[in-house]
């Protein structure tokens, strides 16, 4: 599969070409005259083209949060008022939700309906999200949800980011028995603080607790 020289970690490479499929994708390309017609940014419109290269038609998995996520990568078409603050789709939704998928002017991944919440650093970074939810359901042999009070009651205190996955409002933290997935962005997204919610996966067997990948 063509994927990014460097652009993953060795978990996440694995991770897309055991899971993944990538179509040939030119959408972008054949948009980009009448976007420019349009009177869209042709620094926009080559920010486009180059997520269509980097990225475009990626199929993964879907995600356990955000309703499984963008049913697949690339640059379907640029959004109205989004466009005009610099703003690409990331990719559209698996199912119908209130918000987009967005990339940033900086690159960063998030969602947005009215505001926008920064969820990854980078698309990579949401890949890397993938890539450990899919190794932690498969290693850890307990998976508990927290929601509401229980979130905030969580002693992450000795936790440290996991290595890659470059989190913002949705961060993985691990510490030497476990790994916790806090995922906030809908709930800032909607200010509801009670909607964030904590994955803690545990029981994962010492020889494979090296998530340093």
């Amino acid at each position: 599969m063509d994927v990014p020289e460097g652009a993953l970690t060795r978990r996440a490479l694995s991770f897309v070409q055991g899971n993944g499929r990538r179509l040939a994708c030119d959408r972008a390309r054949r948009s980009a005259e009448r976007w420019l017609e349009q009177g869209v940014d042709r620094g926009l419109v080559q920010r486009a083209l180059d997520y269509e290269h980097r990225w475009g038609d990626l199929y993964l998995p879907p995600s356990l949060a955000y309703n499984g996520g963008p049913q697949y990568l690339g640059p379907d078409l640029l959004l109205g008022s989004w466009a005009d603050g610099g703003y690409l789709e990331a990719g559209p939704a698996r199912y119908s939700v209130s918000y987009d998928f967005l990339l940033g002017p900086d690159g960063v991944l998030g969602v947005g309906d009215v505001d926008f919440v920064p969820l990854y650093a980078s698309v990579e970074g949401w890949i890397e999200s993938l890539a450990l939810e899919s190794l932690l359901r498969g290693l850890a042999t307990e998976v508990r949800r927290f929601t509401g009070p229980a979130v905030s009651g969580l002693d992450l205190s000795a936790t440290r980011p996991v290595p890659g996955v470059s989190g913002l409002s949705d961060i993985w933290l691990m510490d030497d028995e476990r790994v916790v997935f806090l995922c906030r962005g809908y709930s800032l997204l909607a200010s509801v603080p009670a909607d964030a919610f904590a994955v803690v996966y545990a029981g994962i067997p010492e020889l494979e607790f090296n998530l340093d990948l």
